[in-house]
C-alpha cells in the first residue's frame, strides 16, 4: 500500500469523524443524550467512557455514528431521559442535528481547497519545460524518451542549434519536435542542479486536428499516410509539468468557494449517475467483462485509492486535494437524499410531521431503509468487483 493510498484513506477516515463531530457537538450543544461516538462499524476495538458518552473504534472502517436516545424506534427510554430524547426535542433542533453532519462537508471542502489554492497553487493552462511524465512505448513500440535517458523532474533548458529565445517555452519546444519527425535533435537538459546535453532520435507521429496522436511510427520507419485533417509531425514521448501560480489569500477564498460550488453541482449530476448505474445495462455488462470499462463511469473507494496513490507518486498534491473535497462533497450530498436510513430521510420525515401534523411511526419505513441499504451494497460490491478486476488509468 503506497503512501497515497494511505494518505486518501485518512484523509476520508477524517472526513466521518468530522461528520459525525458535527451531530454529535450540536446535539450536545441542544441537550440531546448522546450515550456513544464511534468511528467504523462492527467489533468494538477500543472505547473509553467520559461522562455519559463511550468513544471508541470498531473494526469495520466503513463510516461511523453517533448514538442518540430515541433515534432508534425500538429502543426502551428510561423515564429520567425522555426529555433529553431525539423524539421529544423541538423539530428544528432536530433537523438542525441531522444538517449538522453533511454541512461539515462542505466547511472542509472549502478549507481544502482554499489551503491547496495560496499553498500549492491552481494551474494557469500553460506548460512549464520540466517534464512530468514519460511514455516509454506507444502502439507496441518504444518511444525515444523511453530509453532512460530523460526522467521525470528533467527540465529542458534550450535546443542545441536553436536561436536564443527560440526554445524557452513548452510550445516552442513542441514546436521543435513535431517540425523534426524522424531526426535527431540534441536537447539541453538540467537535472539536480546540472547540465548536460542528449542528442535523440524522434519517431514520428501522426496527429488529428485536436493535436492527439493516432498513429506511431518509431525512429526510422514511417507511419501511414495522413487522411485529411491529419498531420505528421516528431513524437518524443513526454509530457511536461502544468504551471501553478498561487492565489492570495483573499483570492484562494474566492476560488475555493467558486470550485466548491462547482463540485456540488458535479455531485448533483454523479447522484444521478449512481442510481442510473444499477439500471443501466452497459454497467452490468462491464461488471461481466463483455464491454470494457467506461472510464467516466462510478468510481469506488478502490479505485479512487489507486488513483490517489499514483497523483502522490507523481507529485500531484492539488490533484489529490481535488479528489478528496470532490468525495467529500459528493457522500455530503448523497447523505442528505430524502431516503431512510440516510439523514436526509430523518429530515424528510421531520418535514412531513411539520407540514401536516401526523406523527410518522418510524418503524415503518424500516422496509424502504432496507430496500436503500441493499441498492447501495450492490452497488458499492460491484463497482468494488470492477475496481479491482478492471482499474481506472489515472486521468491526470
Amino acid at each position: 500500500m503506497t503512501f497515497g493510498v494511505v494518505l486518501f484513506i485518512i484523509a476520508i477516515l477524517v472526513v466521518v469523524m468530522i461528520h459525525e463531530s458535527g451531530h454529535f457537538f450540536t446535539a450536545k450543544y441542544f441537550n440531546f443524550k448522546a450515550t456513544q461516538y464511534f468511528l467504523g462499524f462492527g467489533p468494538t476495538i477500543w472505547s473509553t467512557q467520559r461522562g455519559e458518552t463511550e468513544y471508541g473504534i470498531k473494526a469495520l472502517p466503513l463510516g461511523g455514528f453517533v448514538k442518540i436516545i430515541g433515534m432508534n424506534p425500538y429502543e426502551d427510554i428510561p423515564e429520567e431521559d425522555l426529555p433529553r430524547s431525539y423524539p421529544n426535542k423541538p423539530a428544528w433542533q432536530r433537523a438542525i442535528v441531522l444538517v449538522a453532519g453533511s454541512a461539515t462537508h462542505w466547511v472542509v471542502a472549502f478549507l481544502l481547497l482554499t489551503f491547496a489554492f495560496a499553498a500549492i497553487g491552481y494551474p494557469t493552462g500553460n506548460a512549464t519545460t520540466t517534464i512530468q511524465d514519460i511514455t516509454s512505448s506507444l502502439d507496441g513500440e518504444d518511444t525515444p524518451a523511453g530509453d532512460g535517458a530523460l526522467s521525470p523532474g528533467d527540465e529542458i533548458v534550450g535546443i542545441e542549434g536553436v536561436a536564443d529565445g527560440g526554445a524557452d517555452t513548452w510550445a516552442e519546444i513542441r514546436a521543435h519536435i513535431q517540425a523534426h519527425p524522424g531526426e535527431t535533435v540534441t536537447f539541453v537538459i538540467e537535472r539536480d542542479g546540472n547540465t548536460r546535453t542528449e542528442a535523440i532520435e524522434l519517431g514520428t507521429g501522426l496527429f488529428d486536428a485536436d493535436g492527439a496522436i493516432v498513429d506511431y511510427a518509431p525512429p526510422g520507419e514511417d507511419v501511414r499516410t495522413p487522411s485529411e485533417g491529419e498531420t505528421v509531425g516528431g513524437f518524443l514521448g513526454v509530457s511536461p509539468e502544468p504551471e501553478y501560480k498561487r492565489d492570495s489569500v483573499t483570492g484562494a477564498i474566492k476560488r475555493g468557494g467558486s470550485e466548491t460550488w462547482q463540485l456540488t453541482y458535479l455531485s448533483f449530476k454523479g447522484i444521478g449517475i449512481v442510481f442510473g448505474t444499477v439500471f443501466d445495462s452497459d454497467f452490468w455488462a462491464q461488471v461481466s467483462g463483455s464491454e470494457e470499462r467506461d472510464p467516466r463511469g462510478a468510481l469506488g473507494l478502490v479505485g479512487a485509492g489507486k488513483i490517489a496513490g499514483e497523483t502522490v507518486q507523481r507529485g500531484q498534491y492539488l490533484d489529490l486535494i481535488g479528489m478528496i473535497a470532490a468525495f467529500t462533497v459528493f457522500i455530503g450530498l448523497m447523505n442528505l437524499l430524502p431516503l431512510p436510513p440516510l439523514d436526509g430521510g430523518h429530515l424528510a420525515i421531520l418535514a412531513f410531521e411539520k407540514i401536516t401534523g401526523r406523527k410518522v411511526d418510524i418503524r415503518k419505513t424500516i422496509p424502504v431503509a432496507a430496500a436503500v441499504i441493499s441498492f447501495f451494497v450492490v452497488l458499492f460490491l460491484a463497482v468494488l468487483y470492477l475496481d479491482i478486476a478492471h482499474p481506472i488509468q489515472t486521468p491526470f
